[in-house]
């Protein structure tokens, strides 16, 4: 049967062949290939599709409420306040955030940051009828003692002060090494979590952060995921994070990189806090691949909305253990000052 399946296979990627071939040969090589792309590629477009779908029906979604709330912290931020601002959006915040806490729906650090922000943004706007019936729904949410009062916009003098040095910070970027070997000592989750901390300060649009870590240290799942990909041959990964997207965070389809950008720079971050906690890591490239997408919903229930962004492994590194040099594009050569001006 196997057999049969391959020649089979075989047979449809000449014809495939042909036909593009024939195509291009008509002027139609570019629809051809935007064919061939979606095929390549409908995992992540369905993802695109169904999430930013589910995002305009949904009545609560944690996304919308969270990009609303920062809206919010961006015009308080003004160093002239506008007397009245948000009327388009503010009555929609407020109705997300009391649906989403009676419904379970939201996380106790997404309530507590949106109503402080909700709180302030009511005690200096004009109240307007279009205010005052979003205060209306907002002010009964007060009673309840889910609620952070320093979570609001600050000076910038009051931010957190750091005594790193640019040698300190180059020497660790230095000290960041894809590792692939790795002694026998178990990963705990806790060590991932305090690693999530710091990952989770990182920029992200709008301060969505539509995205999840999946960690692993099951020996027999962490093998079966991380052979998917490729790249790994001959290497024993102890533990895998898969991280992955979620399109349903967006209601349109410009944002189609937002949470690819957000998670990647949530991973740079990640990737230095395992330095300091003792840990190694390596990046696996996920390939937009179908025979992929399909093998690693056979392990993960992920869902309509989600994809795969990257995977990292995880582990303790083996002092025996061989890194590549690795030598990198200098900054003379990838920063490029006033050029491509038209």
């Amino acid at each position: 049967m196997q057999i049969l399946r391959r020649v089979f296979q075989i047979i449809l990627y000449k014809i495939k062949k042909y036909i593009i071939v024939f195509l291009s040969f008509i002027g139609l090589g570019y629809v051809c290939w935007l064919v061939d792309t979606y095929v390549k590629l409908r995992y992540k477009f369905e993802a695109l599709y169904l999430g930013t779908k589910s995002n305009r029906k949904s009545k609560y979604n944690l996304f919308n409420f969270r990009r609303n709330i920062h809206r919010l912290e961006k015009g308080l931020s003004y160093a002239t306040l506008k007397d009245v601002f948000a009327e388009d959006y503010i009555y929609d915040t407020v109705y997300c955030l009391r649906e989403g806490e009676k419904n379970s729906a939201f996380d106790e650090d997404s309530i507590t940051w949106g109503k402080a922000v909700l709180k302030e943004y009511f005690s200096k706007v004009e109240h307007t009828e279009k205010v005052k019936k979003a205060y209306s729904v907002f002010q009964p949410l007060l009673s309840t003692n889910r609620f952070a009062e320093n979570e609001i916009p600050y000076l910038e003098s009051e931010r957190a002060q750091s005594d790193i040095s640019y040698s300190q910070l180059m020497n660790m970027a230095l000290r960041r090494r894809s590792i692939r070997h790795f002694i026998d000592k178990e990963v705990s989750e806790d060590v991932i979590k305090k690693a999530y901390d710091i990952a989770k300060m990182s920029p992200s649009a709008c301060n969505r952060q539509s995205f999840q870590y999946y960690f692993y240290n099951e020996k027999s799942i962490v093998k079966k995921l991380s052979q998917i990909p490729g790249g790994v041959a001959g290497y024993d990964i102890p533990t895998v994070i898969v991280i992955v997207g979620n399109y349903s965070g967006y209601f349109d389809e410009r944002d189609i990189n937002a949470p690819v950008i957000d998670a990647s720079l949530a991973a740079m971050a990640f990737l230095f806090a395992l330095e300091t906690l003792g840990l190694g890591s390596v990046c696996i490239n996920w390939p937009n691949l179908p025979d992929r997408e399909a093998k690693i919903r056979n392990v993960l229930d992920l869902k309509a909305s989600e994809f795969v962004i990257m995977m990292i492994g995880v582990g303790y590194p083996d002092p025996n253990g061989k890194i590549p040099f690795s030598k990198k594009r200098s900054a003379d050569e990838v920063v490029k000052i006033n050029k491509l001006i038209k």
